[in-house]
């Protein structure tokens, strides 16, 4: 009783406090409004510490504990039940959301004073939504009248050091997408002229590189313990963590045009397109931080549909949770009031239109790169909503994704690659052959060494690989022009220029070869081969190459009273012995089959081999083998794009940073 009243009782405290500091905020007090922010925080922070008390403890009273922990399980695995259930991750994605708001309200009020009354309160308004669902309808501290002498647990497939990181990874990126939203709310409302957006972007920033984190490390989870030769299913909540990252770097490109187009108008630099009606500098300028502000919302909008699609039961997917009505409910009317003001903000921040922009430049490039991501969140969404909307019982399958976005895919490695290297201002035509010459050559090279490497060479696949040699060609190009170590006449340049501008440079040097080199890989994983064979010890298989053989099989250790036997393979390749690989199959004491495949990694190819059934006769064993080339490239990728992200966006933050405290000083002067 003393955890359940506790933590039940601070939530509830929590929701009182969340409500009266989105009043107090709104109404101007904004002090009152960051010292509600604080009480939300501590009362959730005791509400999580009770709840993962009761799971380390083993608290079987609790309705939650006795589903979600067990005796046969470690201390880390069920402090991992607070996120593995519906009740749980609500109060974790609570309690990241108040931590959020309370650091977004300490540096809109120092930078940006003006907006901090209506930031605060908007994130002040969400929180109070998810304690409301906490306290109403997913209760985590609800109580079994008489105690549980055991729990359920987790399943054996979540009992893998994955689930200790990347599900907290997801939530957190996750909910920082809603901090932008709240200050473009906030913008909105107060007609501010754009400097929101240096702050906002810190936070954009941060909530990207975790969710590509987190979406990183939950594919290679999936790719080396499901044991399918894959790492990527199109799944409705993949998906749903997917969408909201494509549409925060639109925001970023979007931002980072803005900002190059007020610099400009500020120093009367901005050429008019001799096509376009004329327009002033500073107009346009405006005109692309107001369709900013969608973007904020849309990447805000996206993140609550993934968790509507993971929480409601609307889509059938093997990370959903179970159904719960009343809560997918709340979450589709906190989408759909998402939606609304957004459409009635923008028309009472509606401005000129922006007139088009010359496309041989780096501003034409990030539009068609918006573009293009944009495109992808319709093709996928489409794919993702059919089947809820159409209310068929059909599922859209990998196939549909994979092909509508090739394309797309094809087209957001050429605007990386060609955008920077042409430059903000138009150039001739002649100087654009030279600049993207590189291109030609890299493209070759990567054509040639993907068709000599690959046996199954798929036309998609190698286009996407020689286009993919073409942008970081490019990339390598510009970045070697950017990134100097001495100046042009061969003296050190100056040290602050040399400061900003390499670490900027550096940045979107890192994320746009971290794309080619992961969209490279996402190529070359397309061409890989699947093979399923009953072998018995001292048989072999030849696959692609290498030659397994079946030395032995045998019981092992199993958890939770289950049952378990692993295969010892060994594998060889042009009669060298390479590894021996011992692949294992588990049937749990619920009945669950459980895969952990064995797995041999090289940066050109994988060879994965999963052991499916056992015979108890002649020992004879279903195994399927899975080769996979470059598969190492999607994982250095995205690790890539998610460092150049932070380090392009630090630099950029921080020298904008400074100009808006510079200005916020010397408004307080005057």
């Amino acid at each position: 009783m003393g955890l359940t009243a506790l933590g039940g009782g601070a939530l509830v405290l929590a929701l009182v406090a969340a409500c009266a500091t989105a009043v107090a905020s709104w109404m101007g007090a904004v002090d009152w409004g960051r010292r509600g922010l604080v009480a939300v925080f501590g009362l959730v922070t005791v509400g999580v510490a009770a709840l993962a008390w009761a799971l380390v403890g083993q608290d079987y009273s609790l309705v939650y504990v006795a589903d979600h922990a067990s005796r046969d399980t470690t201390w880390p695995y069920r402090l991992a039940g607070l996120w593995g259930g519906m009740a749980g991750s609500l109060l974790l994605w609570t309690w990241m959301l108040a931590a959020w708001a309370l650091l977004a309200s300490r540096s809109v009020r120092r930078r940006l004073p003006d907006l901090a009354g209506g930031t605060q309160a908007v994130l002040a308004l969400e929180a109070a939504v998810f304690l409301g669902l906490l306290v109403t309808v997913s209760r985590p501290f609800a109580t079994l009248a008489v105690p549980a002498v055991d729990g359920g647990g987790l399943t054996p497939i979540l009992r893998h050091p994955a689930m200790l990181y990347h599900p907290p990874l997801l939530y957190s990126g996750y909910v920082g997408l809603a901090v932008p939203a709240a200050m473009a709310v906030a913008a909105l409302v107060t007609r501010s002229a754009g400097d929101w957006l240096t702050v906002a972007r810190r936070y954009m920033v941060a909530s990207l590189v975790l969710l590509a984190v987190g979406m990183t490390a939950g594919a290679h989870w999936a790719y080396v313990e499901l044991g399918w030769g894959g790492y990527w299913a199109w799944d409705p909540v993949e998906n749903g963590a997917l969408l909201p990252w494509l549409a925060g770097i639109a925001f970023l490109h979007s931002a980072l045009l803005a900002r190059h187009r007020r610099a400009d108008a500020d120093d009367g630099l901005w050429r008019e397109s001799v096509a376009s009606r004329p327009l002033r500098a500073k107009e346009r300028a405006e005109a692309v931080v107001a369709g900013t502000h969608g973007l904020a919302f849309l990447a805000f909008g996206l993140s609550l549909l993934g968790a509507f699609l993971t929480r409601s039961g609307t889509t059938a997917s093997v990370h959903a949770f179970a159904e719960a009505r009343a809560v997918g409910r709340v979450l589709l009317a906190a989408l759909a009031m998402t939606a609304v003001a957004l459409v009635a903000l923008s028309v009472r921040r509606r401005g000129p239109r922006p007139a088009p922009v010359p496309t041989a430049t780096l501003a034409g490039a990030v539009r068609v790169n918006n573009a293009l991501l944009l495109a992808v969140i319709v093709v996928v969404g489409f794919g993702l909503l059919y089947p809820v909307l159409s209310g068929d019982d059909l599922v859209v399958t990998g196939r549909y994704f994979a092909i509508v976005t090739a394309p797309l895919a094809l087209g957001v490695l050429a605007a990386i690659g060609v955008g920077p290297r042409l430059g903000w201002q138009p150039r001739p035509w002649a100087e654009v052959r030279t600049r993207l010459r590189p291109a030609g050559w890299g493209a070759a090279a990567a054509l040639v060494a993907a068709v000599l490497t690959l046996d199954n060479r798929r036309p998609l696949s190698l286009a996407m690989i020689a286009l993919a040699g073409g942008a970081a060609a490019l990339t390598v190009a510009q970045g070697r022009s950017r990134i100097p170590v001495f100046g042009a006449n061969g003296s050190p340049p100056d040290p602050t220029a040399t400061k900003t501008g390499r670490s900027g440079a550096a940045g979107a040097f890192v994320a746009h070869l971290g794309v080619a080199v992961l969209l490279a890989g996402v190529a070359g994983t397309a061409t890989g081969t699947h093979r399923t064979a009953s072998l018995v010890p001292g048989q072999s298989i030849t696959v692609r190459g290498f030659t397994l053989r079946l030395d032995d099989v045998a019981p092992v250790d199993a958890p939770d009273g289950g049952r378990a036997a692993r295969a010892d393979i060994d594998v060889s390749h042009d009669q060298h012995h390479v590894a021996t690989l011992r692949p294992v199959a588990l049937i749990a004491a619920s009945g669950d089959r459980v895969s952990e495949a064995a797995l041999r990694s090289t940066p050109f190819q994988d060879l994965q081999i999963a052991l499916r059934t056992v015979s108890g006769g002649g020992g004879a064993a279903v195994v399927e083998v899975f080769v996979v080339p470059m598969a190492q490239w999607v994982w250095w990728g995205a690790l890539l794009v998610a460092l150049g992200i932070a380090v392009a966006a630090r630099h950029q933050t921080e020298s904008a940073a400074t100009a808006v405290e510079q200005k916020v000083r010397s408004d307080r002067i005057s």
